[in-house]
């Protein structure tokens, strides 16, 4: 298992350097507040990186025993005991049955999930390592073998009162205990920790396997395959392998791609998930910049993105509960933590938010944005999270902001400092839209002056001097200002065009003199202009001078 913090230093120390085209999502940022992260209570396994939802609670397996928490992500204090290495489980659909493969003892545990005591265990010390599974109606594969191979896969008719397991014949080469993943007529056999992984793909309708065909790792370049996952009919299968670097959709049929999810590399696949009745892929990766995103699945659009920078996603560790995605995390500090990410399954919402972008202190800040749904259409009056959070300083909570009726909001805010201010706005969204959030960024200027003063006459050929000040928020500018000063001179009150003389540089007390000649008589006017610093705006001042000949 990649370590955290190493998958964390190639996201963000080198990602200019070594890695392109990361994903990005047009879609809600990731969420601030809906989500929760639980700490399972345990120490992470190396083994252990599987999850299974159903009827009303999430099971997760650790080490010897099965944790149960609640769909909100809340422990229930339930715990089955008693099962040595465990590896993998799977439900019935009902949701009255869970299994458990415990490679410790070679064993099948089939446990009732009312009681959480186990029923029975099914024998397969012929089989040793019991480490996969893939459930089909009251048929049972399971994947088995051990670190130093060879893997197979066992059939386990469970209307049986004491299964018999039954081999299958798969092809390849299997170091370890396969992947797998049945539905409808399809069980698929992967093979594991494999450079080129062959998918070995079966017809298993009469409850006989038959091999329909294999999806050949060299020619779709499928490396080091982690899961598997199949729509309910057995049509279609997404891998999750760390190359090609992508998610990858195969026709179990044809037995060719016909579709990727998340194009670019942005992390190890590692983990997928197919839900709400096969609309939406949940797909997790390890050492990239986003944890978890949510694809549209006949598109491939990604609709959703979210991400645990002090954690990492594990293998196999990804599962839906009806509109949420539920994740099996490992914490920087080796825990098992289970991490719901609430309402991603839900239609999109959208909202926007807009500000000036250099806005003067001392002046409200008006903040305007709109929550939409994907069509375009508003959602009414909702009530927004809003956040001001300064460059330097903390963050202070802006109350009472609501949508109007047709999607709009506004507000006005003083901040308290100059510098950059990040105006963050999140909507929690409801049983019908996911939630979306939005931010926008001011940087807050003192208001700079500028004075220009000089003679109201001159004579051509006599040095004039000018001067002037320079304040940025009633004091001297930022040390090194400089500003530019134009000439034009009107003869007949035509001008004979603008001239830039040199630059002229503002003294530490704010001042500044600079010297012009006249050359022939006119009309002068002088325009001094500073173009303000990160701090303050920018500031002009004008003279004129009237240049005459003289007597002489």
């Amino acid at each position: 298992m990649r370590h955290p913090l190493v998958r964390r230093l190639a996201a963000y120390c080198g990602a200019a350097g070594l890695i392109t085209g990361l994903l990005t999502v047009a879609a809600p940022a990731a969420a601030w507040a809906a989500d929760t992260t639980t700490d399972l209570g345990v120490t992470f396994d190396s083994y252990t990186a599987d999850l299974v939802v159903g009827g009303g609670r999430v099971f997760v397996p650790a080490d010897d025993r099965i944790i149960v928490a609640d769909t909100d992500g809340n422990l229930t204090g339930g715990v089955v005991t008693g099962l040595p290495g465990i590896r993998e489980l799977a439900m019935n659909a009902d949701n009255t049955r869970l299994y458990a493969a415990l490679a410790g003892s070679n064993e099948v545990a089939e446990i009732d999930t009312a009681s959480l005591a186990v029923t029975r265990r099914i024998d397969l010390s012929a089989h040793p390592c019991p480490s996969t599974l893939a459930l089909l109606g009251e048929r049972l594969w399971v994947g088995h073998g051990c670190d130093n191979g060879p893997g197979g896969v066992v059939g386990l008719d469970l209307s049986a009162a004491t299964p018999a397991p039954a081999p299958v014949a798969v092809g390849g080469e299997h170091l370890g205990a396969p992947v797998l993943a049945a539905a409808g007529d399809t069980l698929v056999v992967g093979e594991a920790g494999m450079h080129h992984a062959d998918l070995l793909v079966y017809d298993v309708g009469d409850g006989t396997p038959e091999l329909r065909g294999t999806i050949d790792g060299r020619t779709w370049r499928i490396d080091y395959l982690s899961d598997l996952a199949l729509t309910s009919d057995g049509s279609t299968l997404v891998a999750a392998a760390d190359a090609p670097g992508h998610f990858t959709r195969y026709d179990t049929t044809t037995l060719t791609r016909i579709g990727t999810y998340g194009d670019g590399w942005d992390g190890y696949p590692s983990a997928v998930a197919i839900g709400s009745g096969g609309a939406y892929v949940a797909a997790g990766r390890q050492w990239g910049s986003t944890d978890l995103t949510l694809y549209d699945a006949a598109t491939g659009a990604a609709m959703f993105a979210t991400d645990q920078p002090d954690a990492e996603l594990l293998q196999d560790g990804v599962a839906f509960s009806g509109s949420d995605v539920f994740a099996l995390l490992r914490s920087s500090a080796d825990r098992l933590l289970l991490w719901r990410v609430t309402g991603v399954a839900l239609p999109a919402s959208n909202l926007t938010v807009t500000a000036p972008a250099r806005p003067y202190a001392g002046s409200p800040v008006t903040v305007e944005g709109k929550l939409i749904r994907a069509d375009g259409k508003p959602l009414g009056l909702k009530p927004l999270t809003v956040t001001r959070r300064p460059i330097d300083g903390k963050k202070e909570p802006i109350v009472g902001v609501t949508t109007q009726r047709n999607g709009t909001f506004t507000f006005e805010d003083m901040p308290p400092d100059i510098g950059e201010v990040t105006y963050l706005v999140f909507w929690d969204g409801d049983d019908h839209y996911r939630r979306s959030s939005a931010s926008v960024t001011v940087t807050v200027r003192h208001i700079s002056a500028l004075t220009l003063d000089g003679p109201q006459s001159g004579v051509v050929g006599t040095a004039m001097a000018l001067t002037g000040v320079l304040t940025a928020g009633g004091k001297p500018p930022s040390p090194g200002a400089t500003l530019t000063v134009q000439r034009s001179v009107y003869v007949d009150n035509v001008s004979d065009g603008s001239v830039k003389l040199p630059p002229v540089s503002v003294n530490a007390d704010g001042t500044y003199t600079f010297i012009d000649t006249p050359a022939i008589a006119g009309e002068y006017s002088y325009l001094a202009l500073w173009s303000g610093e990160v701090t303050a705006g920018p500031a002009k001042a004008t003279h004129q001078i009237k240049v005459t000949l003289g007597t002489g």
